[in-house]
């Protein structure tokens, strides 16, 4: 046995589960987290599985079928689940600084392969008390196969799955009894063609040559198969690679057709793309804004337009990084068009601070700055804004959110009251 092993926690229906957190009524209750604009389910709990509710099924469709009464649809509260997935973190960090945030619900960790469990079974039990979480966590020699290990886990109810336990031979089953769909890296596309190749198993798979795998397909899939035997090849990296490019693109709760709306969004959008830079260390060199018109969401001609700007400094300051994106969003404006999706991205990344222009004015831009994250830290993202961004007045563009929980955890003014 390697001295050190990998684990997977993965949190069970996150989205719901963090729901639940405050609102015990909805303990075993089917629930359905929905979409940008509450258009279809993105996270549905094991009781919506249950009754059939599809990944991805439109809102409109369940709400009149009779069959999903019963069902609870809620709005996406993104600043609630990734404020859980922090606090999450923080829990995990307790017991190693070997960890890999794969996404909002799942952490890959390295653990002592002679205590791997028992820190299994203290990490899940501290998750569920102290954050009110269930979580499932698989352990195993190689990432691929901790996610075979969680998915085991999560099927069997069992909580903690340990593939380092068990026999090669009860191992090999396992891998045979796996589609080789469900491998972690193998979409609907490779199942195609490993299917041409007569490989239906995870097991399969798993015995397949590398050399032949990386000629008739890639480099990751080889990895894949070797994961799968037993030899790691994807690390947990204690520092995450430094991001190249940061991006916020949304539909919108409701198109716009004039210049100066075109702007407003731009401008807004703009200000979250330069929060995430600031919190992030890095500075960018160049802006670009993108619009949709959304092809087959309304009746009016297609069209996607985007532009970008190179700035004359690196900068993660809000006033010119929102300045440029409205100034490029009002010259891709095309009268006649009614635009549905807007995105501000910024581009070649650099660390902070970046070299200053000698005819900018960087300190009143990192003064102001600095200002609007004490602000919003204290008082919510949307306290302050430049611009009509600015503005408390719900814009008419926002994203749809009828289903909203509160921000239980972010809000003053919405924390949760004990009577």
């Amino acid at each position: 046995m390697p001295a050190e092993v990998y684990a997977l926690v993965d949190v069970d229906s996150m989205y719901a589960s963090v729901e639940r957190v405050f609102r015990p009524d909805l303990r075993s209750v089917p629930v359905v987290v929905l979409s940008n604009n509450d258009g279809c389910a993105v996270a549905r709990s094991r009781e919506a599985k249950a009754l059939g509710v599809a990944m991805g099924q439109p809102w409109f469709q369940l709400k009149n079928n009779p069959r999903y009464r019963s069902v609870v649809a809620l709005s996406s509260n993104f600043a609630l689940y990734g404020d859980f997935s922090a606090r999450m973190l923080a829990v995990t960090e307790r017991h190693t600084p070997f960890i890999h945030p794969y996404s909002i619900d799942e952490q890959f960790l390295r653990l002592p392969a002679d205590r791997a469990g028992a820190i299994a079974w203290r990490l899940r039990e501290q998750i569920g008390q102290w954050l009110g979480l269930p979580v499932s966590i698989g352990i195993a020699s190689t990432k691929t196969l901790a996610k075979v290990a969680t998915k085991i886990a999560k099927d069997r109810r069992e909580g903690v799955h340990d593939l380092t336990a068990a026999s090669p031979k009860s191992v090999w089953q396992v891998l045979d009894e796996l589609p080789v769909g469900e491998v972690w890296g193998i979409g609907s596309r490779l199942t195609a063609r490993l299917a041409g190749h007569e490989v239906t198993s995870a097991g399969q798979l798993a015995r397949l040559d590398p050399g032949w795998v990386r000629r008739a397909f890639t480099v990751v899939v080889e990895r894949t198969v070797r994961e799968l035997a037993g030899t790691p090849c994807l690390p947990v990296e204690q520092e995450p690679s430094p991001r190249r490019q940061l991006m916020h693109c949304r539909m919108l709760g409701r198109p716009v057709a004039r210049q100066d709306e075109v702007a407003d969004v731009a401008c807004a959008f703009a200000q979250r793309v330069a929060a995430r830079l600031r919190r992030y260390g890095r500075a960018t060199n160049t802006v670009c804004v993108w619009l949709s018109t959304g092809g087959g969401f309304y009746a009016g001609p297609a069209l996607s337009v985007q532009a970008t700007q190179t700035l004359l400094a690196p900068t993660n300051a809000v006033v010119p990084l929102a300045r440029a994106a409205a100034r490029l969003a009002r010259a891709l404006w095309r009268p006649g068009h009614t635009f549905r999706r807007v995105g501000v991205m910024a581009l070649d990344l650099v660390a902070e601070p970046g070299q200053q222009a000698l005819w900018a004015s960087p300190a009143a831009d990192d003064a102001v700055a600095a200002a609007v994250d004490a602000i919003t830290a204290r008082f919510g993202r949307d306290a302050i804004g430049v611009g009509r961004a600015g503005f408390r007045q719900r814009p008419v563009w926002a994203m749809r959110q009828e289903r909203l929980s509160p921000a239980y955890t972010t809000r003053w003014d919405q924390l949760p009251v004990v009577r």
